[in-house]
């Protein structure tokens, strides 16, 4: 009786023969490797006459063929000025350059310089993002500038309606003697005039600011009895005979008209005859 251990490790060892094997037979093996050179011959010739030429020659080694392309046709050259004895009989040059200008003018991009060809995109697209931030910053500028005058008008406003409100006369009082101290003291070690003129321009100003009527009414009838003053000593020192007219009160400072009498007590006059 065989043993069944003994039988299964031949039939193992039988089946890893058969996979190890790469051919099955001699036939296949030949066919394969007439399939592996039939396409490379070629390639494998090509490389030995290369190795050939570089090596008794010198040149240089490429594997694969180099296909050169064809150059373009030259322009024509402008031809030099000929006489008519000198002209070519089966040739015309000048007809030639004349019609290569020519085609060459239909073209769009003919009196476009290469640099501005270039250029002039990048140069467009920055002169438009450069205007256009400057229309932003512009309009940006006029409503700040708008806003801001705006509120300097109201505070202006109301920092007159505040110095020149009645329930404040005795700041503004202050504020005037504090004009008149100022000019003094820019008036500094100069002489009385001096520190009397300044102190009247500081107290002037700030008058001004807080008394606008009586202000201008000191300084008119202020000026009114200088210029009397002066040309009365003109007038002594000259022996001259120049007057001003007397001072007509504005209409502001004139009293209001009086009522209209009522119809009743008109006094009746009878027609006359």
């Amino acid at each position: 009786m065989k043993n069944p251990r003994i039988e299964n490790n031949s039939i193992e060892d039988s089946h890893h023969d058969e996979d190890d094997a790469i051919f099955s037979s001699e036939t296949e093996m030949i066919g394969s490797i007439s399939k592996l050179c039939h396409g490379n011959l070629y390639v494998i010739g090509r490389i030995w006459i290369q190795a050939l030429k570089m090596a008794l020659i010198g040149a240089n080694l490429s594997l694969f063929p180099v296909v050169h392309a064809a150059k373009p046709d030259e322009p024509p050259q402008k031809p030099p000025k000929m006489k008519y004895k000198d002209l070519p009989i089966y040739e015309s040059p000048h007809y030639e350059y004349k019609d290569y200008v020519e085609d060459k003018k239909k073209c769009p991009n003919y009196d476009v310089k290469l640099l501005h060809r270039y250029l002039y995109p990048k140069v467009k697209n920055y002169r438009k993002s450069w205007v256009d931030s400057i229309e932003d910053f512009k309009k940006d500028a006029g409503e700040l500038k708008r806003d801001a005058c705006a509120v300097i008008c109201k505070k202006r406003a109301e920092f007159m309606k505040a110095m020149r409100a009645p329930e404040n006369c005795t700041l503004r009082q202050a504020v005037v003697v504090a004009g008149a101290a100022t000019g003094y003291c820019m008036a500094g070690r100069k002489g009385i005039p001096t520190k009397a003129f300044y102190s009247s321009l500081g107290a002037l100003a700030t008058g001004a600011l807080c008394f606008p009527k009586e202000t201008d009414e000191i300084f008119r009838l202020a000026s009114y009895k200088i210029a009397k003053v002066a040309l009365l000593i003109f007038n002594k020192t000259c022996r001259q005979n120049i007057f001003l007219r007397e001072r007509v009160p504005c209409r502001e400072d004139m009293p209001p008209p009086p009522p209209e009498r009522p119809a009743d007590k008109k006094n009746q006059c009878p027609p006359k005859k």
